[in-house]
């Protein structure tokens, strides 16, 4: 019995001496997801899911960028990773924090990488009419059509969809369309983007590690891939 208890003692602290609590790895959400999104993620890193808040009217992407850094302890070693919109934002993060490594997955680096469509609603800015439940109706409408997801992955993100904030939707898509960055630090930045993303083609996209047949929404059913990829590039 003595014996027995002090295996499980062993196991237990074998366990938590795997996880290296000496660096954070921040994970951002997209759009319509939460910490939900990264429930399989492998990390051999402390993990932190940065908290949306909604943004102040107007606010555009490098302004809710330093909002949400208020959430990012600098006082020891971090990374980012960033799904869809939060790559985005982690772009426009590691401007201000000295973050070691910034992956971003199904997401743009630059304005240019974002679709044509982007353009178009900028120059004619429907996105300032349409409200946020237009948006949360529309892509649980079609987003299953052109991605699908396996039942149990697509209860997840229709819930958490369904979860979000519609004037949260409606202040962050304003901060996507109007997104004008033309930089990213290259030595720093990873990006992962799937062969079979709808809502950013790669055709779009440079310098990208390629997953085939991934979808936007790979980051819920290709995940071991994922997780691999991010070991090996976070240190």
């Amino acid at each position: 019995m003595k014996v027995t208890f002090i295996f499980f003692l062993f196991t237990i602290s074998m366990g938590y001496a795997q996880i290296d609590s000496s660096k954070t790895i921040y994970l951002i959400p997209g759009t319509g997801s939460d910490e939900r999104i990264f429930h399989a993620l492998e990390s051999e890193h402390e993990t932190v899911v940065i908290q949306y808040l909604i943004p102040e009217k107007g606010m555009n992407m490098s302004e809710y960028a330093q909002l949400l850094t208020q959430q990012i302890d600098t006082s020891k070693r971090f990374s980012i990773v960033g799904v869809s919109l939060g790559g985005m934002l982690a772009v426009e993060m590691s401007k201000y924090l000295p973050a070691e490594e910034v992956i971003l997955i199904s997401s743009a680096k630059t304005k240019h990488e974002l679709p044509h469509k982007y353009r178009f609603f900028k120059n004619a800015p429907l996105h300032r009419i349409l409200g946020g439940r237009f948006y949360k109706f529309c892509t649980l409408l079609f987003q299953p059509l052109y991605e699908p997801l396996e039942e149990k992955d697509e209860i997840i993100w229709q819930d958490m969809l369904k979860n979000k904030d519609p004037k949260f939707i409606k202040r962050v898509v304003a901060c996507i369309v109007e997104w004008d960055n033309e930089t990213y630090d290259s030595e720093r930045t990873t990006h992962i983007h799937g062969t079979k993303d709808k809502t950013i083609p790669i055709k779009n996209v440079q310098n990208a590690i390629v997953i085939e047949d991934g979808t936007h929404i790979m980051m819920l059913d290709r995940t071991a891939e994922l997780s691999k990829i991010i070991k090996n590039r976070i240190k």
